[in-house]
């Protein structure tokens, strides 16, 4: 890679003053200049150097060079030729610093909007569903299923939890484009993952959903044996916080076993 630098010369003028001029040998007005270079890469200015203030003489056009102490209040250069490094060392400290404050700052919003996430993390989802051999044949089909229809964005998991005879699935297909999905094509979605779910989970409690970049957008609960409810909008229940849910009501509603508890005696009645 080239690397064009350099500097090149820049001249201001900075207005009239009276003075005396050697080779007139009398005061007549002087134009008051100041010379310096740029520094530049690639022909963007950084910085000034070599500075010096000249009186040129009106009449005889004489330069006579004079000491900055001496001029007095002038304007100032212009802000590029002065300071116009900090613009690209700006840029490069944004780059290195301001994009991951940025993402982080974005990251924890989005963490705040999407109540669906925060809720899965604090209810520990992943930590009480698997997925088992069956989930995994059910997440293989119900893939080749969508690539089949054209719905080649769809990434498709399957995690299930149980309490004694009892199991709860979870299904979801998440795609980055749902956005672009109608709700027509949603419920279509649905109802593919609902039918697949049937033949195989018909005695299984079953959450399906359909999740974009960020939100939920399509979600459907049934009951074992029962009919399928669901719903498509921009933002629905999360199927994983609700299969969370249900796994612990389940889990309340079992008797509790005490294993300190004594057995009841039993009358003898062969006893004299």
């Amino acid at each position: 890679m080239f690397i064009i630098y350099g500097s090149s010369a820049k001249q201001q003028e900075l207005g009239e003053r009276p003075a005396l001029c050697r080779d007139c040998q009398r005061e007549t007005p002087h134009r008051l200049q100041r010379h310096y270079s740029v520094a530049h890469v690639f022909w963007f200015p950084l910085f000034s150097l070599r500075t010096k203030y000249v009186l040129a003489c009106s009449r005889c056009n004489l330069h006579s060079e004079v000491p900055e102490q001496s001029i007095g209040h002038v304007p100032t250069k212009p802000v590029l030729h002065r300071l116009g490094g900090l613009f690209p060392l700006g840029a490069l400290l944004f780059c290195c610093v301001g994009f991951p404050v940025v993402g982080a700052v974005t990251s924890a919003v989005t963490g705040t909007q999407d109540g669906t996430e925060v809720q899965e993390e604090r209810h520990g989802f992943d930590q009480r569903f698997h997925a088992q051999a069956e989930d995994l044949a059910l997440q293989e089909a119900l893939q080749s299923a969508f690539e089949d229809a054209g719905h080649t964005s769809m990434s498709v998991t399957a995690a299930s939890a149980a309490v004694k005879d009892q199991g709860i699935r979870v299904i979801t297909a998440r795609s980055t484009h749902l956005k672009k999905v109608s709700n027509p094509d949603r419920v279509k979605l649905l109802e593919l993952m609902q039918r697949t779910a049937d033949q195989r989970f018909e005695k299984d409690e079953v959450f399906v959903g359909l999740q974009g970049k960020l939100l939920w957008g399509g979600y459907a609960h049934r009951l074992p044996g029962g009919a399928w409810q669901h719903v498509v909008k921009s933002t629905t229940t999360s199927p994983k916080a609700a299969a969370f849910e249900a796994l612990l009501q389940l889990e309340a509603q079992q008797p509790s076993e005490s294993p300190d508890a004594l057995p009841t005696p039993v009358a003898d009645d062969t006893a004299p």
